[in-house]
């Protein structure tokens, strides 16, 4: 709840400013939260997320057409397709995990290693 509070209160001074980095800390923050708490994939997912942001980012700054409406477009894609990627995984152990993994007890138990 205190990370939510301090994004939250980040990208509203970030805003205020009229800083063009308070929507990319939304979109980092709110994919942050979806992939720890929502559907808690696994770091190297994360870690392949946060390099495509970094490098979309990039591009469009690159490119000079750097909008929240193309990188959120672009970047959309890739977390559902790692979110789905995950969810069809043996560890899963996120939301809904108990219908979605008919392997989660064996998760749990330690006899799955990821």
């Amino acid at each position: 709840m205190l990370a939510i509070g301090a994004f939250t209160t980040a990208a509203v001074v970030l805003w205020r400013w009229e800083n063009p980095l308070w929507w990319m800390l939304a979109i980092a923050a709110s994919h942050f939260f979806l992939f720890c708490n929502v559907f808690r994939i696994v770091r190297r997912r994360e870690l392949i997320w946060a390099v495509l942001f970094i490098l979309n980012i990039g591009a469009w700054l690159w490119f000079e057409q750097l909008m929240w409406a193309h990188v959120l477009g672009c970047q959309l894609p890739i977390a559902i397709f790692l979110i789905i990627a995950d969810i069809k995984a043996p560890g899963y152990h996120g939301i809904f995990a108990n219908r979605l993994n008919p392997q989660l007890g064996d998760y749990l138990e330690g006899r799955i290693q990821l």
